[in-house]
């Protein structure tokens, strides 16, 4: 992956917020990416998993049920809940058109990572779930 590729990455995802072009190249070096086609699920509500993934074109749903709640584009991450606790996934995830997503397993993520690293991928993924829950509350207030 040529380094403009990484920096672009580097800006707009969220995960790899801090980290220096050789830790998102290790990572992507490690990790795995995929295409999916439109209405391929990723995952699966109910089902438990140990990846998370990151969405570097296109566009999914995230379902309850065959009810949409949120969409997903380039940048976003998902399924990160995985590498925090191993309960059943609280969501379907469906491509909504062609995507290609970035695929982080807990194992990979445990053997390639420095510490440093580790900690931002960790924080990152904190924030992120952070302002999903804030969103959340000002839904339910609204």
């Amino acid at each position: 992956m040529n380094t403009a590729t990484i920096d672009e990455y580097i800006k707009r995802v969220a995960l790899f917020e801090g980290l220096n072009r050789e830790e998102v190249a290790k990572i992507f070096a490690k990790g795995m990416t995929m295409n999916v086609s439109a209405g391929e699920h990723i995952f699966l509500q109910g089902t438990v998993g140990n990846q998370m993934y990151v969405v570097l074109g296109g566009k999914l749903g995230v379902f309850d049920g065959k009810k949409c709640i949120a969409e997903l584009r380039t940048g976003d991450m998902f399924g990160e809940m995985a590498l925090v606790n191993k309960e059943p996934r609280s969501a379907t995830v469906t491509a909504i058109n062609e995507s290609r997503l970035f695929v982080l397993s807990e194992s990979t993520f445990e053997r390639l990572l420095s510490k440093r690293a580790a900690i931002k991928i960790l924080l990152n993924i904190v924030r992120t779930l952070s302002h999903r829950l804030k969103d959340a509350n000002k839904r339910l207030i609204s």
